[in-house]
């Protein structure tokens, strides 16, 4: 069975609200002032640079796209099949990414 997330589904899953929010995700991105906004549009606009297929408990993925006011934002999300949970968003660090944000170093 092929684990790997869709683009597609997962932004017809968010324009539909299917999106679930962990307190901690919330936290984070007051922390990192990146507004559900932001999420939803790099979901929107993003492309998936990793799977995580084998993830638990849902096939995840990264997406790299812009925010309304953020201009480069990674997200970390799971789906499962209904919903997506955003499990971590942060804009990435180019001491830590290349080309373009899209291959972690090293």
């Amino acid at each position: 069975m092929d684990n790997e997330l869709d683009i597609d589904v997962l932004k017809k899953a968010c324009s539909s609200g299917q999106i679930k929010w962990t307190t901690h995700t919330l936290e984070r991105m007051q922390e990192r002032n990146i507004e559900p906004s932001d999420v939803i549009s790099c979901i929107d606009n993003g492309q998936i640079i990793e799977q995580y297929s084998q993830a638990f408990p849902h096939p995840a993925c990264l997406i790299l796209g812009t925010g309304k006011k953020v201009t480069d934002i990674h997200v970390v999300l799971g789906y499962d099949n209904c919903f997506v949970y955003i499990i971590t968003v942060y804009e990435p660090d180019i001491n830590e990414w290349e080309n373009g944000y899209t291959i972690r170093k090293g």
